[in-house]
């Protein structure tokens, strides 16, 4: 089958995923291979072509779905022009075409996969190491719904290969009826130039990473700056101080990183993570966001002087990387769920080795954007109101609404 969406180019991942007749099919590999794209290819190919399927799309949680392979499945419908919205609830998150239809889940609604009548015909779990066996387990239990004579229900794994000790790599690609597809950007001649040079450029940055992200092997997790941290819902509506951490960006992603203290211990919310997004734009939204001080990247002095010009007390940050270590590494660090960049760096966020296999205290360049952001966000509201161990200023916390600067 070609693929439908006839606006976009395939890869040779999405050929041999197309073409796999095993039950569990696990796309692992490295940066910029195109597994997530091509299984979303799929998906809407099939969602076209085929009658009377059940496709469920499923991440660890909604926001990691929302802005993952949700946004990306809806806007490939959209670039081929064939969406409609009357065929797409965004309150349960669905969409319908003909006969078939495909759900948005996260794994806090197990109910909602076993509640789904005759079973499911193709699941696609995003990010599949952040899912349990058991989990696994239990989603393929219900990928068993009646299909035609040349037709086989499918479970599409997707993943970077960051963790050699995870159930995926252990257990589940030696088991039957598992095919097994490794890939690396060398496989996706739709790649852009910028991209290649950052992938390839980590073999001087990170042997770990460049196993990982370059090679697309399995790697190891070693060496961690944080794991003074965990995952929350929603950030608190009583605080005693609030700012953002800025980190500049363009062909790497520009993250803005709200931080909030309260009874001595952080939270942290991600309110801006994209590629290619210009100052500009970053001061419109600016504009939807609580005011509040910004600690910005020192190293973009004339993007600060045009923030600051627009109407915000923005700073160059400190950016003495041991000591705010320090200050973010005593602290409690709340990330909430829908933070989903933060909590996919902060995972791997940890320190080079020099060429004799030493650690050293410097942090690997790369996937760095958000911890960056928060560490500079967490200094400021630090040297600003003092450290976090020890509750700052007004014994009575301020709320959301109240708050401004």
């Amino acid at each position: 089958m070609s693929t439908v969406v006839h606006r976009t180019k395939t890869t040779p991942v999405y050929e041999r995923t197309l073409a796999s007749q095993a039950k569990t099919v696990v796309n692992v590999g490295g940066a910029g291979s195109s597994k997530s794209f091509s299984i979303a290819q799929i998906f809407i190919d099939k969602l076209i072509t085929e009658k009377n399927k059940v496709f469920v799309v499923m991440c660890k949680t909604m926001p990691a779905c929302k802005r993952g392979p949700y946004d990306l499945i809806i806007n490939m419908l959209k670039e081929a022009e064939i969406y409609d919205s009357d065929r797409h609830n965004k309150s349960d998150h669905f969409y319908k075409l003909g006969s078939n239809i495909m759900w948005f889940m996260s794994l806090d609604e197990p109910a909602k996969v076993k509640s789904i009548s005759g079973g499911i015909s193709y699941v696609w779990l995003e990010e599949a190491n952040e899912f349990t066996y058991e989990d696994y387990t239990i989603i393929k239990l219900q990928v068993r719904r009646v299909t035609g004579d040349d037709e086989r229900n499918h479970l599409y794994l997707s993943l970077n290969p960051t963790d050699e000790s995870n159930w995926i790599a252990k257990k589940l690609i030696f088991q039957e009826d598992v095919e097994v597809f490794h890939s690396t950007y060398l496989d996706n001649p739709l790649l852009e130039k910028d991209a290649v040079g950052i992938i390839e450029g980590l073999i001087n940055e990170d042997e770990n990473f460049y196993r990982v992200y370059a090679l697309g092997e399995w790697g190891r997790l070693e060496d961690l700056i944080y794991s003074n941290w965990d995952e929350v819902d929603e950030l608190p509506w009583e605080y005693d101080a609030m700012a953002y951490g800025l980190d500049f960006g363009f062909e790497k992603p520009m993250a803005l990183i709200k931080v909030i203290l309260f009874k001595g211990e952080i939270y942290l919310d991600e309110v801006v993570y994209e590629r290619k997004r210009l100052n500009s734009s970053l001061i419109e939204r600016l504009s939807h966001v609580d005011k509040a001080d910004i600690y910005a990247d020192p190293e973009a002095p004339d993007k600060i002087q045009e923030i600051f010009n627009a109407g915000y007390n923005i700073y160059p940050a400190n950016n003495a990387v041991q000591m705010g270590f320090d200050v973010c590494k005593r602290q409690v660090l709340h990330i909430t769920k829908q933070s989903i960049n933060v909590l996919k760096e902060v995972k791997g966020y940890h320190r080079k080795k020099d060429k004799d296999g030493n650690t050293l205290e410097e942090p690997v360049k790369y996937n760095d954007h958000a911890c960056d952001a928060f560490r500079y966000g967490t200094v400021g509201i630090v040297e600003r109101f003092g450290f976090a161990t020890v509750r700052p200023g007004s014994d009575k916390p301020r709320t959301k609404r109240s708050f401004r600067i």
